[in-house]
């Protein structure tokens, strides 16, 4: 038994996720809200005979590892180290015992952060950012619990350090604290203040410069690595998760030193995102802590496309956005130095994100000009056709009306428009990341039917020994014809040898595809009722009739454009015989 299974034997799944959620009986299974998406109605499934856990509103699933890491945004080694110290299992070491390339980029990011930090506090070089940072009114306990530090103004300074510390060029340039050069690597951090970017987990997987004097770059990071991601980071994360829970709401700013200068002064549930384009990644971490986010930036966001792009994944992903505003363009830190009290005014005074965007142009447009009428319209109808709320849209295009003194129908008729306008017309609003669009499709009438016939299927009544008939052809989806005959050869299996039917001996039988598929719809809740036999036969029988219905519908469907075909070619021989199979299957129609 390896290392996975042997975890999964020792750790019930509804315990550990216990630990996260509060979980409620409901049949043989544990219900409980989602914690990765907003609902009112539990549709999160644990399934303590499967060890699996489903739910039917976002659709994520999966078992105690996937749990751990969607929610503690673990990688799959982290959460298996995790697990296995849980469960009390000793991991078996690789044949060759050497260490993980990604384990020694973590090493060598934390000799990195130590050779900053003392250049900083200890060392004549750092004496000037020193003062730089005290001057910002930076405390020297706040310099130690954030790592912040100083990259000398040298080439080699940090690249000679570490090869002596037994790294190599290559591993200083793949952690990205290093550019490729002829001799090997050069710094890539030079006269900058260093601020360490740890997760929320407290792992080191980069860093931020700041330049001391006026210059471009302001701040520049850590590239793409291994295990940096700008797009799935935000600083402070690790320090603000705790606040961040507990008051429910997140604020989020742009730069490091807005976030330091907030959780100085006391405001603990900040976090910065390097970046005012907000990204599905972030959004995600966000969510696993609160579902109310207030943005900080010191910039007009309307104006903004990325940033709206940003604010539209967070609308999908169900936050509850607002935006804090200050006047004179300042930004958090500035204001904090002056007056922590004019930040907190403003962070409470916070303002939700569509009563901003009218504000902002407001601001920007004089509604009376007809050019800027236009104007407002080609800005804000596409962000008001993207509100995924009906209620909340509704409320804003008859705020909108009120602003330009529109007719609401007009604008009602422009938005829906914009709602159902092909991707080609509105592309540079659908230009976002790949998984704002990843929302759970509508499903047919048909597909639902094809769906619940198998979980039907999947959850015999105790001591039935029945073995469906009907042909796979009954299924469309080519998935569920093959579920379909591996399931009836199953059944018909047990039925010869007189054995119950055990879900996970079934699953053992099927390819990894199809088992994703089942373990979903074995977690799909079914009236209590079924676990009778003869109401549990009567509802697969109405299903069956319902498919086979769907099925000679569509066949009907068919002829009847193939007879208009037919009869516009005057092919009276050809319309005859149609006429008589559409006369044939109406029958049939008819008696089912």
């Amino acid at each position: 038994m390896d290392d996975v299974e042997l975890i999964k034997e020792k750790i019930n799944i509804v315990d550990l996720i216990s630990e996260y959620l509060t979980l409620k009986k409901a049949g043989v299974n544990f219900k409980a809200p989602c914690p990765f998406h907003n609902e009112k109605t539990p549709s999160f499934v644990v399934s303590p005979e499967r060890q699996i856990w489903h739910c039917f509103g976002c659709q994520k699933g999966g078992d105690l590892f996937t749990f751990l890491m969607e929610k503690e945004g673990m990688e799959f080694k982290e959460a298996l180290e995790m697990l296995a110290k849980k469960a009390g299992v000793v991991l078996q070491k690789k044949a060759d015992d050497k260490k993980d390339f990604k384990d020694r980029l973590f090493e060598i990011n934390l000799k990195a952060q130590e050779f900053f930090h003392y250049i900083l506090t200890k060392h004549p070089l750092g004496k000037k950012a020193l003062n730089y940072l005290q001057e910002r009114g930076i405390l020297t306990e706040i310099i130690e619990e954030f790592g912040i530090g100083y990259a000398p103004n040298s080439w080699e300074s940090l690249t000679r350090f570490l090869l002596k510390r037994g790294f190599t060029h290559q591993e200083i340039i793949s952690s990205g604290l290093g550019v490729a050069s002829k001799s090997g690597s050069y710094d890539r951090f030079r006269g900058r203040i260093t601020f360490p970017l740890i997760d929320a987990k407290g792992n080191l997987r980069g860093f931020s410069g700041r330049v001391l004097m006026p210059a471009e770059p302001k701040y520049i990071n850590t590239p793409q690595t291994p295990i940096f991601d700008k797009g799935n980071f935000l600083f402070g994360l690790n320090l603000a998760k705790g606040e961040i829970r507990n008051k429910k709401e997140v604020v989020l700013v742009e730069g490091e030193m807005d976030m330091i200068a907030s959780y100085q002064a006391g405001f603990k549930n900040v976090v910065a995102s390097k970046g005012t384009a907000l990204t599905e990644g972030q959004i995600d971490m966000l969510k696993k802590f609160t579902e109310n986010l207030s943005l900080g930036f010191d910039m007009d966001l309307a104006g903004d496309s990325a940033c709206r792009r940003g604010i539209e994944i967070a609308d999908k992903a169900g936050l509850n956005i607002q935006v804090v505003q200050l006047e004179g363009g300042k930004d958090a830190a500035e204001v904090i130095k002056s007056d922590p009290a004019i930040w907190q005014k403003a962070i409470s005074g916070a303002v939700p994100i569509y009563d901003y965007y009218l504000t902002s142009i407001a601001k920007r447009y004089d509604s009376k000009k007809p050019s800027d009428l236009r104007k407002i319209g080609e800005e804000l109808i596409p962000v008001w056709a993207k509100i995924t709320d009906d209620l909340v849209r509704e409320r804003y295009i008859q705020r909108l009306a009120s602003f330009l003194k529109t007719d609401e129908k007009i604008l009602r008729v422009a938005v829906e428009k914009a709602r159902t306008a092909s991707p080609k017309s509105y592309a540079p609003l659908l230009q976002t990341t790949k998984t704002a669009d990843n929302v759970v499709p509508v499903k047919g009438r048909r597909e639902l039917l094809e769906e619940y016939l198998i979980a039907l299927l999947l959850h015999p009544p105790q001591e039935s020994d029945f073995v469906p008939g009907f042909p796979e052809t009954l299924f469309l989806a080519e998935k569920w014809r093959q579920l379909y005959v591996l399931l009836v050869l199953y059944l018909d299996s047990i039925s010869f040898k007189s054995t119950a039917f055990n879900i996970n001996d079934f699953v053992s039988t099927l390819p990894s595809e199809l088992t994703v598929e089942v373990d979903r719809l074995y977690l799909m809740e079914l009236d209590e009722r079924f676990s009778e036999d003869k109401h549990w036969k009567k509802e697969l029988e109405g299903v069956i009739s319902e498919l086979k219905k769907a099925l000679i519908k569509a066949s009907l469907e068919k002829l009847s454009l193939e007879i208009k075909n037919a009869q516009e070619f005057d092919k009276m021989d050809t319309v005859e015989s149609l006429n008589k199979r559409f006369r044939d299957l109406s029958v049939k129609l008819k008696n089912l």
